[in-house]
């Protein structure tokens, strides 16, 4: 289901569409986004801003945006900790463009997912939770950094099976 994309200059190129999902796309999904850029870029051997080149884009976005914001500060700081940059996330809605050209589409909760499933019950790729358990992964809004901490290992861990599965059915 690889999309194709002109690159500028350059030859149309297929690309995997790798979308994070969560409420308010501040914390969660941006933290996601971030931290499967930085080891999909470690796994392949180069640069985050080489990603698509090597045929992927990485990208989040949030059932329930309202206007645009900056990640949250804890959330750009675990990301900075871990080789990432948050720095530039403003947050967006899913909308139909970016849902309907997902080839990967993976939500924090089974309350995003329903949602996601609710507004576009007719997309190519099937959404389904990040977590490879089944597990929810708690919104760390408002806490302090131990709880962005515990939530970054979290979806560090579901990324870690998520990037080995989505490598051997790309090799």
């Amino acid at each position: 289901m690889a999309k194709v994309i002109l690159e500028e200059g350059g030859e149309p190129q297929s690309v995997i569409l790798i979308v994070f999902v969560c409420t308010g796309n501040t914390c969660r999904s941006p933290l996601a986004e971030a931290l499967c850029q930085r080891l999909l870029a470690d796994r392949l051997g180069c640069a985050i801003a080489e990603l698509p080149r090597r045929g992927y884009l990485v990208t989040s976005a949030g059932v329930s945006v309202m206007f645009a914001q900056q990640a949250a500060f804890e959330a750009v700081e675990i990301a900075r900790s871990c080789g990432a940059d948050l720095t530039a996330h403003v947050s967006q809605p899913l909308v139909p463009e970016i849902a309907q050209n997902a080839d990967h589409l993976l939500t924090m909760t089974r309350g995003h997912l329903d949602m996601v499933q609710a507004m576009y019950p007719d997309l190519a790729c099937r959404p389904r939770l990040l977590s490879p358990t089944g597990e929810d992964i708690s919104d760390p809004i408002g806490s302090g950094r131990e709880v962005y901490e515990a939530c970054a290992a979290q979806i560090r861990s579901c990324l870690e099976v998520f990037l080995t599965d989505l490598l051997r059915e790309t090799s």
